[in-house]
C-alpha cells in the first residue's frame, strides 16, 4: 500500500506543469524521486512532505524572477543615467526581496522538518549537499566538453 501511494504522489508531482525542455525541471523530478527513495517516506509523509517540498521550490522561483527584474531595472537605470536615489529604490526592493525569500525558506524548512524524524532530517540534509554537489560536478562536466 506504501508504495502505492508513493508511486500516486511522485506521477502527480512529475504531472504538474513538468516542463521536459527545462533542465531544472527534469533535475526537480529526478531529486524528488531520490528524496522518495532515500529517506524512506511514508505515504503519510510523503503527503505532507511533498507539498511542502513544492512550496519552497515556489519561494526560490519567485525570488528568481524578483532578482532578474531587478537586474533589469538597474541595467536600464544606469544605461539612462538615472539619479542614486532611483538606483538605490531598486537595490533596497532587490534586498527586501532576498530577505523575505530567506525568511519564507527558513519557515518552510521548519514546517518540513516537523514532518520527519531526526534520522529522516540527517537524510535530508546530507542528500541536498550530495545532490548539490553531483549537480555542480555535472555542469563542470558539460562545461569541460564544450
Amino acid at each position: 500500500m506504501k508504495t502505492i501511494v508513493l508511486l500516486v504522489l511522485m506521477s502527480m508531482a512529475f504531472s504538474q506543469s513538468f516542463d521536459e525542455s527545462d533542465p531544472r525541471e527534469i533535475i526537480e523530478q529526478v531529486k524528488i524521486y531520490q528524496i522518495t527513495k532515500k529517506l524512506g517516506l511514508t505515504s503519510e509523509q510523503a503527503m505532507q512532505f511533498f507539498p511542502k517540498l513544492n512550496e519552497l521550490r515556489e519561494i526560490d522561483k519567485d525570488f528568481r524572477q524578483k532578482k532578474l527584474d531587478a537586474l533589469h531595472e538597474l541595467r536600464n537605470l544606469m544605461n539612462s543615467g538615472a539619479s542614486d536615489k532611483e538606483m538605490q529604490k531598486v537595490i533596497d526592493e532587490y534586498e527586501e526581496a532576498w530577505y523575505k525569500k530567506n525568511e519564507d525558506q527558513r519557515k518552510k524548512f521548519h514546517e518540513m522538518r516537523n514532518i520527519l524524524t531526526p534520522v529522516q532530517q540527517g537524510k535530508y540534509l546530507i542528500f541536498l549537499d550530495e545532490f548539490e554537489a553531483e549537480i555542480r560536478a555535472l555542469i563542470q562536466e558539460i562545461k569541460k566538453q564544450r
